[in-house]
């Protein structure tokens, strides 16, 4: 560490030295003519990080093809954001193929490649996960800000598995550099939607944005401009990968022991109301184990309990029973090597008969307002709710489940749908008064929004269930 420092100190004050005299000669150390790479030189055996091989990984250089017209990401120097980026994320390819991974790149050249084109490629190549290279600037740039960022969409709650990577990549950042940093959300910059790259790949794989360190900084800037500074950042990239896929990436499916039909209108629709339900799980998990304290599974955001059936297997207790209507089992674990999956979610409908909607809400309502059987009753409702969303009665369900919610204990999901009533149903008997309207501009900016993450296909009868010893 020590060493690098050294170096860093060296390679600055050579660069001071010599880069007026590139630039006086019209040789622009970034361009993208006088910069090639030849092979890493590295202290690294790339080929021994063997749990990258056969992985796909998608790099994002960021931005490209605006450097002589972007002022603001033009630094000092004349270097260009976009070219650092390009530079980092060629050498991360080539090592990152050495070690057996494959690299699909949303751009090799510097090209103005589209936001929509780049989340198109994400979608077709659907990779593990999405690395977007990225280095920060700041409108303050005579006070010499510098410091690293790994940005994820939304939070760690509905993002744990692209925040359990950007704790390596940080920590990878800070051993390249004294300056400390954090992650961030996307939301503390974008704060209507995040940032549209990863926003939109959000159902597909984890992502984040690594911004490294500031090319506006004067004395960071010079380093950029070393391609054994740029490959320095590459190894930061490739050991953060490297970590993140040693301990195994955990993934599960849904399997029904009944049939699941798609034939008719109704997409995964069933006609068992008592199915054995069960959680699956998939890809590296089974050799890391699953550690069940953060196995975290909900049905229409009311928590369920699971018993461990087999090897790899859980079976879901959701009940006496499911009740017709539309339902969204969600869930989310971590391995016992402390890497999460994505959150992750199944959508299916129980048959629906005539007088079941009437019989769900005048049961449901009693067994909640009643405490008789708060739970079941707040399943009845959900299931009601989701069969009649915009009908008169749909404000008064909504009122009732928020009570439902709060009579479990399940703060967050009482609010959320005590906030519905609000913005969803505007003209409803049940939203604030005249006199509370005080309250409602001061969160009139703020929505609710339900994250259903990555929406995976149940699996009925016959397709490979797991079975039950």
């Amino acid at each position: 560490m020590d060493q690098f420092r050294l170096y860093k100190r060296a390679v600055s004050a050579l660069l001071l030295l010599i880069t007026p005299i590139l630039l006086s000669c019209g040789m622009n150390p970034l361009s993208t003519d006088s910069y090639r790479y030849d092979g890493y030189r590295g202290s690294l055996n790339l080929k021994d990080h063997t749990w990258l091989k056969g992985r796909k990984i998608f790099i994002d250089p960021g931005h490209g093809g605006k450097g002589t017209t972007d002022r603001f990401r033009t630094g000092p120097g004349g270097i260009t954001e976009e070219m650092v980026n390009l530079r980092v994320s060629l050498i991360l390819e080539m090592m990152l193929r050495e070690a057996g991974a494959q690299v699909v790149m949303s751009r090799r050249t510097d090209s103005d490649v589209s936001l929509e084109e780049r989340i198109a490629l994400v979608e077709k190549s659907a990779p593990d996960i999405l690395i977007s290279i990225h280095h920060n600037g700041s409108a303050r740039r005579s006070d010499e800000i510098n410091y690293p960022a790994v940005l994820i969409w939304g939070n760690r709650f509905i993002r744990p598995a692209s925040f359990d990577y950007a704790r390596y990549l940080l920590d990878e950042f800070h051993n390249m550099m004294d300056e400390r940093g954090r992650i961030v959300s996307d939301f503390a910059v974008f704060q209507e939607t995040g940032t549209r790259i990863l926003r939109k790949t959000a159902s597909i794989c984890p992502g984040v944005i690594g911004e490294a360190c500031f090319f506006s900084d004067e004395k960071q800037a010079l380093r950029l401009k070393d391609p054994q500074y740029n490959e320095r950042e590459a190894e930061s990239y490739f050991r953060s990968l490297s970590r993140y896929f040693r301990g195994g990436i955990p993934s599960a499916l849904i399997h029904f022991s009944c049939t699941v039909e798609n034939s008719g209108f109704l997409q995964n629709m069933i006609r068992d109301h008592h199915p054995d339900i069960f959680l699956k799980i998939t890809g590296d998990a089974d050799s890391a184990g699953i550690d069940t304290r953060y196995l975290d599974i909900t049905l229409d955001d009311v928590p369920v309990a699971v018993k461990k059936c087999s090897d790899g297997c859980y079976r879901i207790n959701y009940g006496k029973e499911l009740y017709p209507g539309g339902h969204r089992l969600r869930f989310s674990f971590r391995n016992r090597n402390h890497n999460s999956s994505m959150v992750c979610s199944t959508g299916f409908t129980v048959e629906i008969k005539k007088g079941d909607y009437e019989r769900l809400v005048k049961e449901g309502r009693r067994l909640v307002r009643t405490r008789r059987d708060v739970r079941r009753g707040l399943l009845m409702l959900l299931s009601a709710l989701s069969m009649e969303q915009t009908g008169p009665e749909a404000p008064g369900l909504v009122k009732d489940i928020a009570l439902g919610f709060r009579f479990m204990g399940l703060r967050a999901a009482a609010q959320y749908y005590e906030k519905s009533l609000n913005y969803f149903y505007p003209e409803s008997d049940f939203v604030l008064t005249r006199r509370d309207e005080w309250v409602y501009k001061l969160n009139g900016y703020y929505h609710p929004v339900k994250y259903h993450g990555k929406i995976l296909q149940p699996i009925g009868a016959g397709e490979d269930n797991c079975s039950l010893k």
